[in-house]
């Protein structure tokens, strides 16, 4: 990781802080040159940085451009040699006789993966193919170091490859470190600064607020799950560590957050052997014993699920105002605990008849009532959660689908049913919350004349995204992408990897999720979806490429949804394989050109979850839409190979839940928000000062900002 490669990859930039001393002379043609080897990757110069490079020395343009493309290779994917098993791809598979495919196939298998069969490469035709070069900007250092401060400003979760870019920045910082945000909102995010600070001996009390901020950074150093949601294997820490660690603890100690994650802190108090700081940290060895006793701890939350059960909607409401963002979790339960409230007690409560719905909406307009007065004190972010729940109980919702947090992100389809709330009550709350969020953003620069591309309505807040695998662009999962503005009408998915067998295969679906069809290495090609496999590689211990066609006119006539899905059905995890890495490409004549054309290359993303099945992407075939997914597939069915065959029902469960998410709030909703609190809403793109769109200005792509500077 270096400077070059974090500019061009997060920023699509080169970092050139003063202007160069100009050459005697200008190098043109080399400059033309290093751009027509970028454009055959799918990028070009800047006009900015065309000139700056043109004034400056050979030597100093080669060496630039020979590392330029040697991270952009990387990062497309065209640093490897792609050799499928059948290399005259894919016109060779789809002429290729019954028994040629299956005796080759056999004899594969029966000589473990060690034989291929021997084809001559046949030169292939050249053609034109519809690119949208990406611009490679040119930015000074202090922007690019503007990098570290957006990454710690995240109001979410951040994913392993820009928690692996904050801590680069921290150890590259040398003797005068970047200063830090005045705020670091996401605790998850402060143990990558305070791990750090503890290993050089820098006082970590600025960013130590709670007990669960010691829990997640020993989890951080034990190398665990920072979300809490997973148990860690405690490591063995230095003792100076334990010592400052422990001391810190005794700072801000309490029994209800011990109580909150009991079982870790049993363990973590064996870890840090608080005994031995007995006399400097005596409220933390005292609740220590307690809790290794047995003893009861006080507990917030036990305070709260007494108030629910019993129907105590004022005791529940008294107790929640004072922690307002437990009361935004639990709104939803407290509204329902209303409807079922008793009758009598509203007659004696408010001196007037009531039957058994007045009674109910009596109770829940005392709760709205309460939630609207602590509003101002919940953080954008959870708001914005609720807002998007919110927006789906104005009926019985009978299916939602939630996502656990975690290392590894999970999509569950939960079938448990939820009563529709009151139109009145719902209304008042949307209003009441759109309202504290518009104020707040406020507050904020102004953001002049704004448009806001109504594509954007397809596209989720992003969130989760510490399970995020790392690729050429992040969205939320769920955002819908036009699969071009060119009409290319073939498909090519493809997969790299080194080590044991994995399989690359692809599902279709109808409207409702069923698989009606699929190409894997137990079925190379279907000519009524017109799609077709490259050919199944059981063994790569030097690298192996699979690839798969779909023309998507053909495949739309019969279903829905594509899927792509990757599964290893030999051999450990993904996080435990040397390399793999899957994406797609858009062609138009899939028959020219190289198999593997880099500039043809949408999406480039490295697997290595600790998982052995994932579904990447699925495709709307009908809308020619991208569907982020970027999901595992946990219920593998390993006693019976692992193939798309066996897995059907989860990778149906998995799409179903993808394609049917409505809980969750929109970019659209978001900067509309924005725009009523400190902005213009103009009709006209070219009228508007602010951009929020799918391909200018703000947009999905830019996760981390958003994050960062849109959910204050």
């Amino acid at each position: 990781m270096d400077t070059l490669t974090l500019a061009l990859k997060k920023m699509n930039a080169v970092v050139w802080e003063t202007p160069a001393e100009k050459a005697t002379d200008t190098n043109p043609s080399l400059v033309l040159t290093l751009n027509a080897n970028l454009m055959s990757l799918g990028y070009c110069l800047s006009p900015t940085l065309f000139h700056t490079l043109n004034w400056m020395s050979a030597a100093e343009v080669a060496l630039l451009g020979e590392e330029m493309l040697s991270v952009l290779n990387t990062l497309k994917g065209s640093h490897v040699k792609h050799q499928p098993m059948y290399p005259n791809f894919p016109q060779q598979v789809i002429h290729a006789d019954d028994v040629e495919l299956y005796l080759n196939a056999i004899v594969h298998y029966f000589s473990l993966g060690t034989w291929q069969p021997d084809y001559q490469e046949l030169p292939r035709k050249f053609a034109f193919e519809y690119t949208k070069f990406q611009a490679i900007e040119q930015i000074s250092l202090s922007e690019f170091q503007r990098l570290f401060t957006t990454l710690l400003s995240s109001r979410d979760s951040l994913s392993a490859a820009d928690k692996a870019i904050v801590q680069w920045f921290l150890r590259e910082a040398g003797h005068e470190p970047l200063p830090l945000p005045d705020e670091i909102p996401f605790h998850e995010n402060k143990c990558l600064v305070s791990a750090h600070w503890l290993g050089k001996g820098i006082d970590i009390t600025p960013l130590i607020k709670t007990t669960t901020d010691i829990l997640r950074l020993v989890t951080h150093l034990s190398k665990g799950d920072v979300s809490l949601a997973e148990n860690t294997k405690f490591r063995s820490l230095k003792r100076a560590w334990r010592k400052r660690l422990v001391l810190q603890l005794e700072r801000v100690i309490n029994e209800e957050d011990i109580g909150r994650h009991f079982n870790k802190w049993i363990r973590v108090f064996h870890n840090l052997h608080v005994g031995d700081y007995a006399k400097l940290a005596p409220k933390t060895y005292a609740i220590a014993n307690k809790a290794r006793n047995g003893q009861a701890l006080h507990s917030f939350y036990s305070d709260v699920e007494l108030t629910l059960m019993t129907y105590d909607v004022s005791g529940a409401i008294k107790v929640l105002r004072a922690r307002p963002g437990e009361f935004a979790r639990r709104l939803d339960h407290l509204l329902r605990v209303a409807q079922h409230c008793d009758v009598q007690l509203v007659r004696d409560q408010a001196a007037l008849p009531a039957t058994e719905q007045q009674s109910a909406l009596y109770y829940q307009e005392q709760v709205v009532d309460s939630f609207l007065k602590v509003v101002n004190d919940i953080p954008s972010r959870n708001l914005t959660q609720l807002l998007g729940h919110l927006k789906t109980r104005f009926s019985a919702v009978k299916q939602r689908v939630v996502y656990p947090k975690g290392s590894l992100q999970k999509a569950v389809l939960l079938s448990s049913e939820l009563p529709a709330l009151a139109e009145t009550v719902v209304n008042a709350l949307i209003t009441g919350i759109e309202n504290s969020l518009s104020q707040r953003f406020s507050v904020l620069p102004a953001l002049g004349k704004v448009w806001i591309d109504p594509l954007l309505q397809k596209c989720p807040l992003p969130t989760q995204q510490r399970s995020t695998s790392d690729g050429l662009f992040t969205v939320a999962r769920g955002t819908r992408i036009p699969l071009a503005e060119s009409r290319d009408d073939t498909i090519r998915l493809f997969i790299y990897w080194i080590g044991m067998d994995i399989d690359l295969s692809a599902t279709f679906h109808a409207e409702d999720g069923r698989l009606l069809e699929h190409v894997s290495y137990t079925n190379l090609r279907s000519a009524k979806y017109n799609a077709y496999h490259s050919g199944d590689i059981t063994r790569a211990p030097n690298g192996a490429s699979e690839f798969i066609d779909i023309d998507i006119p053909s495949a739309a006539k019969h279903a829905r949804y594509l899927a792509m899905t990757v599964m290893v059905f030999n051999g450990p995890s993904f996080a435990d394989h040397k390399a793999c890495f899957v994406g797609w490409m858009l062609r138009k004549k899939p028959n020219h050109n190289a198999i593997y054309e880099p500039a043809t290359v949408q999406q480039k993303l490295n697997l290595t979850q600790n998982c052995r099945s994932m579904i990447p992407v699925l495709f709307d075939l009908h809308l020619r839409e991208v569907v982020w997914t970027d999901l595992p597939i946990l219920k593998d069915a390993y006693d019976y190979g692992n193939n798309v065959r066996n897995n059907s029902a989860s990778i149906q469960d998995k799409l179903n839940a993808i394609v049917n998410t409505q809980n969750r709030l929109s970019l659209y909703d978001l900067f509309r928000l924005h725009a009523l609190g400190r902005g213009e809403w103009v009709a006209s793109q070219a009228d508007a000062e602010t951009v929020f769109a799918m391909n200018a200005g703000i947009t999905p792509f830019h996760v981390n900002e958003i994050n960062a500077n849109f959910l204050v």
